[in-house]
């Protein structure tokens, strides 16, 4: 079993990107585009995710790093060119997590309800 791990940098402050982490995967779910560790199932062979994080790290007041971790395991056959697949639709998962962060942040001033 191997770690599958990509960070991106968004610039909305560390607990802005927490709270709106849930918002991201649920309007993912909703649209039929799952984005979360627990539905990676989704876009990968059903098993082949045992688990994962996702960490904030908070870079000053208005920056974060978001660290997303898949402990994952090939399925027979699949070897590097799976893992470059899972990979790649992380990277771009977190993408689109950093777009949408910013357009929610600049639409409400990065206020977080309590």
């Amino acid at each position: 079993m191997q770690t599958i791990s990509e960070s991106i940098r968004a610039d909305v402050p560390p607990r802005f990107a927490d709270r709106l982490w849930s918002e991201f995967v649920y309007r993912s779910l909703v649209r039929g585009r799952p984005r979360s560790v627990d539905d990676a199932r989704w876009w990968v062979d059903e098993g082949a995710v045992d688990s994962g994080r996702v960490e904030f790290a908070g870079e000053g007041e208005r920056s974060v790093t978001v660290t997303v971790a898949l402990q994952y395991e090939s399925r027979a056959g699949g070897g590097e060119a799976e893992a470059t697949q899972v990979r790649d639709h992380l990277r771009r998962d977190l993408e689109s997590y950093r777009a949408f962060a910013a357009r929610r942040c600049e639409e409400t001033g990065c206020l977080v309800a309590a």
